[in-house]
C-alpha cells in the first residue's frame, strides 16, 4: 500500500456516504503520513526524473534514516465509472471530459485506457476532501485552512514536477471558489486548467456551468430592479454580447 491513494478513495467513499467525522479522522491520518520526503507516481503520465532510479534509491534510503515504516510515494487516486457511487460529484465531470465526438478521437491510444475515469493526484484532492468534509461538519475554520493549503500548493511552481494531473487540480480549487460564490475566480482557475489542456479538460464543462450561473444571477438581479422601479425589459444581442433594454411600466 502506498502513503495515500488507497486511504483517500477510503475517505471518499466515507464522505459520499455521509460519514463526515470518520472521513476527517481518515483525512488526518493521510495528512500526518504526508511527509515531505513523499513522491507522487502516476501509472498514466510521465514526467522528466520519473526514470531516475537515484531518485527511488533516495527514497529508500530516506526511509531507513527516518524509521518510515511504509514506501515513500503514493499513486494518483483513480475512480472508474463503476465507482461514481463514492466519487464527489466535481469529479463525475473529468469522467466526461470531452465536449464533442471530434474531441473525443483526438486522444491517443493512452489517453484512451483512462480519460473515461477521474484521476487526481494525492495531495491536492487530499486538501480538496479536507475542504467540502470540513464544510459538511461546519468547521468553518478547518475547512478555510485545507482551502488555503490547495491553493498554495497548486499555485507554488515548485510543485509542478510532482502534479501530473495539473488540469484536475486547478479544476478542484476552481470548485471550492465556487462554492465559495467567488465566480471570477473559480472562472480564473478553470481557464488556469484549459491553459494545461485546452481539450479533453472537464474545465470546459465548469466555465459553461458558471457562466450560467452569473447570467441567472444577472437576471434575478434585473427583476428585483425592475420590481423596485416599475420598469420592464428584454435582453436582446448587440455588438457580440447579450444586454438589457429597459422601458418605464405605463400604468
Amino acid at each position: 500500500m502506498d502513503v495515500a491513494s488507497s486511504r483517500l478513495k477510503f475517505a471518499s467513499v466515507l464522505y459520499c456516504c455521509g460519514h463526515l467525522h470518520a472521513a476527517s479522522i481518515v483525512l488526518e491520518d493521510v495528512e500526518r503520513r504526508y511527509h515531505s520526503k513523499v513522491k507522487a507516481v502516476c501509472g498514466n503520465r510521465r514526467r522528466k526524473g520519473d526514470s531516475d532510479l537515484k531518485v527511488f534509491a533516495n527514497m529508500i534510503s530516506d526511509n531507513c534514516e527516518n524509521g518510515f515504516s511504509e514506501p515513500s510515494f503514493t499513486f494518483c487516486v483513480k475512480f472508474v465509472r463503476q465507482e461514481a457511487y463514492c466519487t464527489p460529484d466535481v469529479l463525475l465531470f473529468e469522467m466526461n471530459r470531452g465536449m464533442t465526438e471530434e474531441e473525443t478521437a483526438q486522444r491517443n491510444h493512452l489517453e484512451k485506457t483512462w480519460m473515461d475515469c477521474a484521476e487526481v493526484d494525492a495531495l491536492p484532492f487530499l486538501h480538496y476532501l479536507q475542504y467540502i468534509t470540513y464544510g459538511g461538519l461546519g468547521e468553518r475554520d478547518k475547512q478555510l485552512c485545507a482551502f488555503g493549503k490547495l491553493e498554495s500548493y497548486i499555485c507554488d511552481l515548485r510543485n509542478k514536477i510532482n502534479m501530473y494531473h495539473q488540469e484536475t487540480a486547478f479544476n478542484l480549487l476552481g470548485h471550492c471558489y465556487e462554492m465559495e460564490e467567488d465566480y471570477d475566480r473559480a472562472i480564473h482557475y478553470y481557464e488556469e486548467s484549459l491553459s494545461n489542456r485546452d481539450t479533453n479538460n472537464a474545465a470546459n464543462w465548469h466555465v459553461r456551468r458558471v457562466q450560467r450561473l452569473l447570467r441567472s444571477y444577472v437576471l434575478d438581479e434585473l427583476r428585483s430592479i425592475c420590481l423596485r422601479y416599475g420598469l420592464s425589459y428584454q435582453i436582446v444581442e448587440r455588438d457580440g454580447g447579450a444586454v438589457a433594454e429597459f422601458q418605464r411600466v405605463v400604468r
